[in-house]
């Protein structure tokens, strides 16, 4: 399968593979339908199933892991859908804002090479949802594919945005920045809903049960 190939050959073998991706011919929807949708469901699939139906990975949890662990397939399933779109939503941002800051570092200001190099240096995150739920191991190898993704953008950088080598790490920086910066704004608005929900939840039951 072409999406298996490429995900090996971007994680093994990324200097020269980043050389195939710069010449391609695609689109910003072609990127995400024949790769970024398909490669984000292992985490998601992977959540669902042993989070949700088997309940593994939650005994690393302490005293958290009874609380996590009555929680249900509904909420693993409906997080592990959530965090899906949200994901994939959250890379086609970071690429627009990439393409838009490409310029400033005398890159190309195009929007399917932005994508690119987005949607292929975050194979690592995707693969390794394999096995994130598994506790203490999960977060350290979840930490190392974050860290291989860093360095992914840095080797794209130059061949998929036409970035000078001597403006490659400052392009890098910033593109990990904007990353961050929109994870965490996203992620509280989600948070602060998901929070809000709860309350909304608890507060209806408990008027029921009066």
């Amino acid at each position: 399968m072409a999406v298996i190939d490429r995900a090996k050959n971007i994680l093994l073998n990324p200097k020269a593979e980043w050389g195939i991706i710069a010449k391609e011919t695609t689109t910003v929807g072609g990127l995400f339908s024949g790769y970024a949708c398909i490669l984000a469901l292992v985490p998601a699939i992977a959540a669902i199933l042993f989070m949700g139906v088997l309940g593994l990975g939650l005994g690393g949890m302490g005293a958290a892991s009874g609380m996590m662990a009555g929680l249900g397939l509904g909420y693993w399933a409906t997080t592990a859908i959530v965090g899906y779109f949200v994901g994939l939503g959250l890379l086609w941002l970071v690429a627009f804002i990439v393409k838009a800051v490409s310029p400033s570092f005398n890159g190309s200001s195009d929007m399917v090479q932005a994508t690119k190099l987005m949607v292929y240096a975050a194979t690592p995150t995707w693969v390794v949802g394999l096995v994130s739920w598994i506790p203490v191991l999960g977060w350290v190898l979840s930490l190392a594919a974050m860290a291989y993704a860093v360095y992914l953008i840095y080797l794209g950088v130059r061949p998929v945005l036409e970035v000078p080598q001597e403006k490659v790490a400052g392009m890098t920086v910033v593109t990990i920045l904007v990353y961050v910066i929109a994870s965490v704004i996203i992620g509280g608005v989600i948070a602060a809903a998901i929070i809000g929900s709860m309350f909304s939840g608890a507060m209806m039951a408990g008027a029921a049960g009066m």
